[in-house]
């Protein structure tokens, strides 16, 4: 579902046809309204980015490109690096000149800061200030759920901790990194639900939660398998867990620890069971739009298998304080 949003939202915005018989490999400016891309293919939806001053970032194959929406003219426009042992994750543009990579390299964790051209100014190595978990492992990891921000100079972006099936865990375990780019230190922030930590939820549902900013640079997190919005601070501490339920998730379904097929029980878990996507912040008019995705039958009358791709979903639409809005009475 998430991957049909977006490729949906970006058609909108750059659906049109270039007529151009060179394929150019970048975006033309066709009129001072529309700008349109050549192809779509190989874009990767999940890792892109929209910055400040109207440009927008993303993958297409191995090559980060941005793109000044106002005048179509390229930002920057290099290869990704592609040594052996280097993993590509999520990238953040800065001042238009500088870009944050978020990468593994050989197994090791780390942030890259490159210019435009793609040439590394600095790293910090993550790997070696994170805590190991027990019955777990730890990896950094963003898409556009999620993506990397700065906010004071510091770099926040998300931490997977990943859980073996039916794994119990104590500790704390963090949602989010924070990287002090003055003197290298992270600092982890949050903690995964409860459900999450005995072990109900896992596979995607461990790690695949959205999280946005607001006008206050509070940090809103929203997972699949939890009724609640959680609200920090960028110090990390909990400021409050407000109870946003839609009406089509009346159950959610933990992963059933009894099958055999542990990866089909977590591909049909999050294919089928009700749950809740994406949260996605409105600053201009300081609203929040909570995607839901419903219910779906597992077969059909005829005992096939249903698409996950024809699923109902919705909108939760709140309020600046997280309350959920009535619609107008002429919608009602």
């Amino acid at each position: 579902m998430k991957k049909e949003f977006l490729f949906l939202s970006i058609i909108l915005l750059f659906g049109c046809k270039n007529d151009n018989s060179i394929f150019t490999n970048h975006f033309t400016l066709n009129n001072s309204f529309e700008i349109c891309f050549d192809e779509l293919n190989d874009i990767n939806f999940y890792l892109y980015h929209f910055e400040e001053e109207s440009i927008i970032s993303f993958q297409k194959n191995n090559d980060l490109i941005a793109l000044d929406l106002k005048t179509g003219e390229e930002v920057f426009n290099f290869h990704i690096p592609s040594n052996k042992g280097f993993l590509y994750r999520d990238h953040l543009v800065h001042n238009q000149d500088s870009i944050f990579i978020c990468s593994i390299i050989n197994n090791d964790m780390y942030i890259l800061l490159l210019n435009n051209k793609g040439e590394i100014y600095n790293k910090w190595d993550i790997g070696s200030q994170t805590h190991s978990i027990y019955n777990g492992y730890f990896f950094i990891d963003s898409d556009y759920s999620h993506p990397m921000a700065i906010i004071n100079d510091r770099l926040y972006f998300k931490g997977s901790y990943h859980l073996k099936p039916g794994s119990k865990i104590a500790q704390k375990v963090p949602i989010l990194i924070s990287l002090d780019l003055h003197n290298g230190t992270i600092k982890q922030l949050g903690d995964i639900p409860f459900e999450y930590k005995q072990g109900q939820f896992y596979g995607n549902h461990q790690y695949d939660y959205s999280r946005v900013f607001n006008e206050r640079s509070e940090m809103i997190i929203s997972f699949p398998s939890s009724h609640n919005l959680f609200v920090y601070d960028t110090s990390g501490h909990l400021i409050k867990i407000k109870n946003c339920k839609s009406k089509f998730v009346e159950n959610i379904e933990p992963i059933n620890k009894e099958d055999k097929d542990q990866l089909a029980a977590i591909i049909d878990a999050y294919g089928y069971n009700a749950q809740y996507s994406d949260l996605v912040y409105d600053e201009y008019n300081n609203m929040y739009y909570r995607i839901v995705l419903h219910e779906l039958e597992k077969n059909d009358i005829n005992n096939k298998k249903n698409d996950v791709r024809k699923r109902n979903w919705s909108i939760m639409v709140l309020d600046s304080n997280l309350n959920i809005e009535s619609p107008p009475k002429s919608a009602i």
